[in-house]
């Protein structure tokens, strides 16, 4: 097994799952698009959307989207930076040594560079973002890992102003903290976005 598939193993193959157990209606997604009925059987990865699907980034701001770069970026070019000066400093220090710290310099920039246009985008999406209301419709494995066990993304259903849409949102985490068939509230800019509330969507 590959790893990514870890939490989202289907009980079915999507082709055995054709039609919605309740109302009997042709099965495009998770959710039956005529009643409502959550279909548990097929896994969000199998299925073909019935809506146009969009990749987006996350917007939120928490350590495993900035504080971690951060951190490495700081430990690396922190440490690194210093010991550059030091041996163009002191004459006893050999030359070549630079050039041993140049990838620890480039690596913790680097990081320090994607936590800051990660927080550019985060305060974008904050002040430009267009707020959109969805309907939560399923989970997939994310291929970030954390602690061994993959990241989860959610797939929402929103209404844009080029008609209904499908995004996949990285959480950053292992939980599934919005039901299926709940409404949330995401803010959207460019291809970023962010979940800023959620509450109770009834059939």
């Amino acid at each position: 097994m590959d790893g990514i598939s870890i939490n989202n193993k289907p009980k079915k193959r999507p082709e055995d799952v054709r039609n919605c157990p309740k109302c009997g209606a042709p099965l495009l997604s998770e959710i039956c698009q005529f009643c409502g009925t959550y279909i548990g059987e097929v896994a969000t990865r199998d299925l073909t959307p019935e809506y146009p699907l969009v990749e987006c980034k996350s917007a939120k701001v928490d350590f495993w989207n900035i504080g971690f770069n951060v951190m490495f970026g700081g430990i690396f070019a922190g440490v690194s930076i210093p010991m550059l000066i030091a041996t163009n400093v002191m004459d006893e220090i050999p030359f070549y040594v630079n050039f041993f710290m140049l990838p620890f310099i480039l690596f913790g920039l680097g990081s320090l560079w994607i936590a800051a246009r990660r927080f550019f985008f985060s305060m974008k999406v904050k002040t430009k973002g267009t707020l959109r209301s969805g309907i939560v419709y399923g989970y997939m494995d994310d291929t970030v890992a954390y602690n061994g066990v993959n990241g989860q993304k959610i797939k929402i259903l929103l209404d844009t102003a080029e008609g209904k849409k499908f995004i996949l949102l990285p959480l950053g985490t292992t939980a599934k903290p919005y039901e299926v068939n709940s409404t949330v509230d995401v803010r959207l800019y460019e291809e970023w976005a962010v979940i800023v509330s959620k509450k109770t969507h009834n059939w």
